[in-house]
């Protein structure tokens, strides 16, 4: 299966859901499945930012550019209570154009229940992640999950307002706006402008669990074209963990692609 290379909004494959693969094979099982992108995630064992060499990562992208795979790279790792974890989102960041990548995706952490000024501490760490990516030219793209400090678009837009800079953006999981916004689809209309990433699966009213495309309450092809009408053209990566990605990722890709030509 072929992947559609010239639609404006193209379907990625998640490294992180075959780390079982080394790095360079992963990449090209995803190619195989129909995937016209990678996201490179650096939770895979072989990619820690603690260890990864510009080098390396250099490698890593010329062999998925030669595959055909456009990039982006995540890394999600709660920078906002652990020191650690802050210096390697930085490190992470600083890699990513090696990868041949622009865009960076992280998320961040849920509140501690005995912790205060959670808030203030993440508009500050993102202030220091933000300057790192102006640095070196890659834009953040912020995911909020379910529970987390930045848990909804509300919260998004609070941040960006927080810390304004055209380097950071939103990574939108459209599940995510399924569970955590009253009116989804008018929150994607909300970001016009501000999304540079998705993540996409399915999901049931009220449960946080992704699931392949073809199950779940949400229709698709709404989130779709809600993206699509506000000039969305970037990367929709599938976000699935409890299903063995390179036994559905291929119809996966045929699902999404036909509910994008519907969407439109």
């Amino acid at each position: 299966m072929e992947p559609k290379d010239n639609h404006p909004m193209q379907f990625y494959g998640r490294t992180q859901t075959l780390a079982r693969y080394p790095i360079l094979d992963c990449l090209a099982v995803l190619r195989r499945l129909g995937f016209a992108g990678a996201e490179i995630c650096l939770e895979n064992p072989d990619l820690a930012p603690g260890q990864l060499t510009e080098g390396f990562a250099r490698q890593v992208g010329e062999h998925a550019q030669g595959l055909g795979l456009t990039r982006s790279v995540s890394y999600h790792k709660d920078f906002i209570h652990d020191d650690a974890m802050l210096a390697a989102t930085k490190a992470a960041i600083r890699l990513t154009p090696a990868f041949g990548a622009e865009v960076f995706v992280y998320a961040g952490s849920r509140p501690r229940p005995d912790e205060t000024g959670e808030w203030e501490r993440m508009v500050t760490r993102t202030r220091e992640l933000v300057q790192v990516a102006e640095e070196v030219g890659v834009t953040l793209a912020q995911e909020f999950e379910p529970g987390f400090i930045v848990g909804c678009t509300a919260d998004l837009h609070r941040l960006f307002a927080a810390v304004p800079s055209p380097n950071l953006q939103a990574n939108l999981d459209l599940g995510h706006v399924f569970l955590c916004d009253p009116d989804p689809l008018a929150a994607i209309a909300s970001l016009r402008g501000r999304v540079v990433h998705c993540h996409i699966e399915n999901m049931g009213r009220g449960v946080h669990r992704h699931l392949p495309p073809w199950e779940g309450d949400m229709d698709l092809q709404a989130y779709l074209g809600a993206l699509a009408a506000i000039g969305y053209a970037g990367p929709l990566a599938l976000d699935l963990y409890n299903e063995d990605y390179e036994e559905v990722g291929a119809r996966a890709v045929s699902f999404l692609n036909d509910c994008l030509a519907f969407a439109e």
